[in-house]
């Protein structure tokens, strides 16, 4: 854990964690004792018209109604306790497959109308006829998100859609992926969202070609991207305290972890303590 103060003239303070888990672990209820779930999930309902709501950042596919990989597993974990707040998952996915639909026939419209007026040729037609293709499929950095009240410690639930290049390591702060975070972190700022929970390498899982070198490259553009992001918040909330969780795979190793727990302070500007001392 880390306090920070960012701001040239009016400095806010902040709460920077840095953790390996699941992103899910938010999600699930601890079973040890039936008493403390209970407790557990009426201290999260009470809060819900709190202004300090919880938020989660999932990475998914184009795909908003299909269950498969984490969203299935995201999908089976809301499930186990019912919500008798907000629609079930599948209903509230149903209501932004309809939105998707709805604004992607608008921008077609409009589009449309577009090249009715202008000089239209062959490869202005193809290009339309392709982007008819998925209509009902978000494009890379977009989200959509999702209202629980019978999660463990979440409230909010932001799906952000990401594609292969993720997994590559050439991807710059004018990605899909980065962009849709500062998204998530303005739209946290307007629906007062004081805790977020961010995936710091933008994957959940790990895989052989994520080498030392690629995860340190990875955190450092994301460290970097999000303090910048964070210091833009003080002109969209008039600078509230917030809690931003940084979140790694359990399967990273205990020298990857400690190299990044060390990268951390040192991009953000971290609070040092003062010991003061009277001369005799």
């Amino acid at each position: 854990s880390f306090t920070i103060h960012l701001g040239a003239q009016l400095k806010t303070m902040h709460n920077l964690r840095l953790l390996r888990a699941d992103m899910l672990d938010f999600c699930k209820h601890k079973r040890s004792h039936r008493s403390g779930v209970k407790l557990h999930r009426l201290q999260t309902a009470l809060s819900l018209y709190s202004i300090s709501l919880c938020g989660l950042v999932l990475l998914v596919d184009n795909r908003i109604s299909s269950y498969s990989g984490i969203k299935r597993d995201f999908a089976t974990v809301s499930q186990e306790c019912t919500d008798f707040h907000f629609p079930g998952v599948q209903e509230q996915l149903e209501v932004v497959q309809q939105v998707v639909l709805y604004a992607r026939a608008q921008r077609s419209s409009k589009a449309k109308r577009l090249n009715e007026a202008g000089n239209r040729n062959s490869g202005n037609e193809d290009k339309s006829k392709n982007g008819e293709q998925n209509q009902s499929n978000i494009f890379p950095g977009e989200f959509y998100i999702t209202r629980h009240s019978n999660l463990s410690e979440i409230h909010v639930t932001f799906h952000l859609c990401v594609d292969d290049n993720v997994r590559s390591g050439n991807i710059t702060a004018r990605d899909p992926a980065i962009m849709g975070l500062r998204n998530i972190l303005k739209v946290c700022c307007t629906h007062d969202v004081t805790t977020i929970s961010i995936p710091l390498l933008l994957i959940h899982d790990m895989s052989e070609e994520m080498t030392i070198s690629w995860c340190l490259k990875r955190a450092e553009l994301v460290f970097k991207c999000v303090k910048g992001f964070m210091m833009e918040m003080a002109s969209w909330d008039g600078g509230i305290s917030r809690t931003v969780q940084f979140l790694v795979p359990q399967s990273i190793s205990e020298e990857m972890f400690y190299q990044l727990s060390n990268m951390l302070p040192q991009i953000f500007r971290v609070s040092s303590t003062l010991t003061l001392t009277s001369k005799h």
